[in-house]
């Protein structure tokens, strides 16, 4: 089998407000169950039930401070934006699209000794409804 049907991150895009974020290196993005019920009862012949409850979803960001692009200029933590996680930057568009998110972390990492670049992350978390690549009902995005 070969690799005709992948995706490399290569083209991956994360904008804020329709604005691209400068240098970034990489994002995560991760669906989980904000809550869940788990029990057990005269049926469960000694085994656990569970029925899923609200859905949630989380992402970050890094990438590399750029002066004339300052990515604090977008965002910090307490911003509620609208966000976009593209996989690729051809047709169709694949993307991560939360309407709402809040940045609830931003940190830049300043290494003296070794002199790196200076790197930023972020974290954040949904405001409500996202929509994964694909879905019914998400918003037409595109690339700034």
């Amino acid at each position: 089998m070969s690799s005709e049907n992948t995706i490399t991150g290569r083209d991956g895009k994360f904008t804020v407000d329709a604005a691209l974020v400068a240098r970034t290196t990489q994002w995560q993005q991760t669906k989980t169950l904000a809550t869940k019920t788990e029990w057990g009862d005269s049926d469960s012949a000694g085994y656990t039930n569970r029925a899923a409850g609200r859905r949630d979803s989380t992402f970050t960001g890094e990438g590399k401070y750029d002066t004339s692009d300052e990515v604090f200029d977008l965002f910090q933590e307490g911003d509620i934006i609208q966000a976009t996680l593209f996989l690729n930057n051809t047709a169709p568009l694949l993307y991560y699209d939360y309407p709402r998110a809040l940045c609830d972390n931003f940190q830049l990492t300043v290494n003296i000794d070794t002199a790196e670049v200076i790197g930023w992350t972020s974290a954040w978390g949904s405001d409500g409804i996202y929509h994964y690549p694909g879905e019914a009902g998400a918003a037409v995005r595109v690339l700034p």
